[in-house]
């Protein structure tokens, strides 16, 4: 019992480390709509200098306009290598390009992709989340890059975020390390249109921690202040299963209208623990089954126990200790000169002989004993085996139909989302078409005055010719 003790115990133990890992999140205030040009590529090379001062492992970004850009960026990060581990492709409801997202980072990354906001009836969320799974020693890091700009929207966005998180952290086969978000939320709760927002209550609820928590004002502004708008805290790192070493590090910067935030976290790496679902109940029923025979082998090897009409006053065990005695006392007439043939002639009279008998009696009856519970335990444990071997099945092809389920309805919503807008889309197509043809029938209406118009003027001078005409007849001379 001890041994499967000690196996449990070993099942159940995870291995806990603490590595450091440092995020840097910046706003660039990129336009998407303004062309490459020269002082961009200055201005790109100022940014990298800030960043290399820095040395975070994991950078995001906020408001860049496209990917070429990020690729840009990790280039001009020497001596270390940065790659672009995603960068958002967002465009408004006319195909506008909007201000991206992206992540880089300089350690290995698992997965990455980005995702627009949902729309919620008719409230549509523009730009979305950068996603990106990174390693960091032997777990993996959940990074988010986001940014929002109104506040109902930022709700929305906030909800669908943790919504994210949630199913990416069901569907990792090992919990992940720590989950971090971060970027421009563009809201600060100390003023007062701001108050009744419950963005950042959200995410505090869903247990992250922010990386101001308790801080001043005055060490956590990350908006330099303007003639339109005070200095503030718009940019938060959030962290959950993660501490934050000290104070975020907020870089003075003429770069961007945002200041970078950068802070030193220290991960908690756990291996990967059996959650209760996955556990297999077989295993546990064939460990139960093996402590089961064990404590009856060890049982039937070290104690024997005595039959009912057993006149030994000793007690109903006795312990392997008795047995040596009695071996010994067994050898006692022999070193006197008394042979063995001699003691199976004389059984009567021999208590040698006599504890020898009650010995094999009570083995025979303790391996009867053994049999009979061992059957007993089969018999029992086969009935509950073939139970769990049914619920484990039941139990896996209800958990493939709700999945098979979640992915039909989510078809389906992709489907209706795409109806939607291809009716909207359609319905633009169709106004487009009105307002060409009225185009064109004016333009025709307008050619067709312009034709009577010329026609008439055609005519007035023929007219006007004639005229002309009749008169230099009637002045020439009459020949006689």
């Amino acid at each position: 019992m001890r041994r499967l003790i000690a196996l449990l115990f070993l099942l159940g133990v995870s291995q806990i480390h603490a590595e450091p890992l440092r995020v840097t999140t910046w706003n660039l205030n990129f336009s998407p709509q303004a062309p490459a040009s020269e002082p961009d590529e200055k201005r790109l090379a100022n940014i990298a200098s800030v960043l290399n001062s820095l040395k975070a492992d994991v950078i995001l970004l906020q408001e860049v306009p496209d990917r070429r850009t990020c690729e840009r960026l990790a280039a001009l990060l020497k001596p270390s290598r940065y790659q672009t581990a995603t960068c958002s492709a967002f465009t408004d409801l006319s195909g506008h390009d909007l201000p991206q997202v992206a992540v880089l980072t300089r350690k290995p990354v698992a997965a990455a992709w980005t995702e627009p906001w949902k729309p919620e009836g008719l409230i549509a969320s523009p730009g979305g989340l950068a996603f990106a799974a990174i390693r960091h020693g032997a777990g993996l890091i959940v990074i988010y890059s986001v940014t929002q700009i109104n506040i109902l929207k930022r709700e929305l966005s906030a909800a669908q975020l943790l919504q994210h998180a949630r199913s990416i952290e069901a569907r990792l086969t090992s919990l992940a390390a720590a989950i971090i978000i971060a970027g421009s939320l563009n809201t600060n709760p100390e003023e007062s249109q701001f108050v009744s927002e419950n963005t950042l209550r959200l995410l505090e609820q869903a247990g992250f921690k922010s990386a101001f928590d308790g801080a001043p004002l005055e060490n956590r502004v990350t908006r330099r202040g303007t003639g339109q708008y005070a200095a503030a805290t718009v940019d938060y790192v959030f962290a959950k299963r993660a501490n934050f070493l000290v104070n975020p590090n907020i870089l003075a910067s003429q770069l961007s209208g945002h200041l970078p935030v950068t802070c030193d976290l220290v991960v908690k790496l756990t291996a990967s623990v059996p959650k209760t679902p996955s556990v297999n109940p077989l295993m546990i029923a064939a460990l139960l089954l093996v402590s089961v025979g064990w404590w009856f082998a060890s049982r039937k090897k070290f104690f024997s126990p005595a039959p009912v009409a057993d006149s030994n006053p000793r007690g109903l065990l006795s312990s392997p200790a008795d047995g040596k005695n009695q071996l010994a006392a067994l050898e006692f007439p022999e070193e006197k000169g008394t042979t063995v043939s001699n003691l199976e002639q004389d059984t009567a009279t021999s208590p040698a002989q006599s504890q020898i008998q009650s010995l094999k009696k009570r083995a025979l009856a303790a391996e009867q004993r053994a049999e009979r519970a061992t059957e007993l335990v089969r018999k029992g444990l086969i009935p509950h085996l073939a139970r769990l071997m049914k619920d484990t099945l039941f139990y896996g092809v209800a958990s493939q139909r709700a999945h098979l389920l979640k992915m039909q309805q989510a078809g389906a919503a992709q489907v209706t989302e795409l109806e939607q807008r291809l009716v909207k889309i359609q319905s633009q197509l169709q106004g487009r078409l009105t307002a060409y043809e009225r185009r064109i029938a004016e333009l025709e209406k307008e050619v067709s005055n312009k034709d009577q118009a010329n026609r008439e003027l055609l005519a007035a001078r023929i007219q006007m010719v004639k005229q002309t005409l009749e008169a230099v007849k009637s002045q020439a001379p009459v020949e006689s």
